[in-house]
């Protein structure tokens, strides 16, 4: 059995039949797959800067862990990803869905690098986290978004799993497509983007069905 958790900066994950091995889930060594929490709105604002409480403080976010189903094995670029999703029915996992509260710092006004170092520390206690205790058999994306809907709200039954919604997002990453069952080692978790102005991918990334959004 495969296990996934969350550690150093981190998740894991147990797979096997009667053997339980580890997969981590990572952000990377310095944290660089968090660019999808540093993403900034067309003003030029972070995304979480929005969601800071009047008169300051950590955001009360939930991170939301989530296996999307692809039906094969598409390319690992965003695009390549929308395009395969366009024809196929790719559609979160109920029964895997894990949320995890996870408030996360004001960085308003602060230059990318120290905001992420804040976000890379403030998701440190997470790490170690089981946030699956066997692995789909089947290939997946690994999904992480941050959101302002509490975790109470976003509880999934066997059969459905509550939508995101797109206002109140402020983060997401995700994971190359994969076999969990089938690797060894790490399972890097990132943000496909080239500019920090990326609030709309935040918004595809964390959609039901991985679709363009206009």
């Amino acid at each position: 059995m495969r296990r996934l958790v969350l550690g150093a900066l981190a998740l894991a994950l147990l797979a096997g039949c009667h053997e339980v091995r580890q997969v981590r889930l990572t952000f990377g060594e310095e944290g660089e797959g968090l660019d999808g929490f540093l993403c900034r709105e067309d003003d030029g604002s972070y995304l979480l800067t929005g969601a800071v409480p009047p008169g300051g403080g950590p955001v009360p976010a939930s991170l939301v862990i989530d296996f999307v189903r692809l039906g094969g094995l598409p390319g690992c670029r965003s695009g390549q990803l929308i395009r395969w999703c366009t024809d196929h029915d790719c559609a979160v996992m109920p029964e895997h869905r894990v949320c995890l509260p996870a408030p996360l710092p004001d960085i308003t006004g602060l230059p990318r690098a120290e905001a992420r170092e804040q976000i890379r520390e403030a998701l440190r206690s997470l790490s170690g986290a089981t946030v699956a205790s066997k692995a789909p058999e089947e290939f997946i994306i690994v999904r992480i978004t941050a959101t302002l809907q509490t975790c109470d709200a976003l509880a999934a039954s066997p059969t459905t799993v509550e939508p995101l919604k797109e206002e109140e997002l402020v983060g997401c990453a995700y994971s190359c497509p994969a076999l969990l069952d089938a690797i060894e080692g790490d399972v890097y978790l990132g943000f496909d983007t080239l500019t920090e102005q990326c609030a709309q991918g935040v918004r595809v990334c964390a959609s039901g069905d991985l679709r363009w959004r206009p």
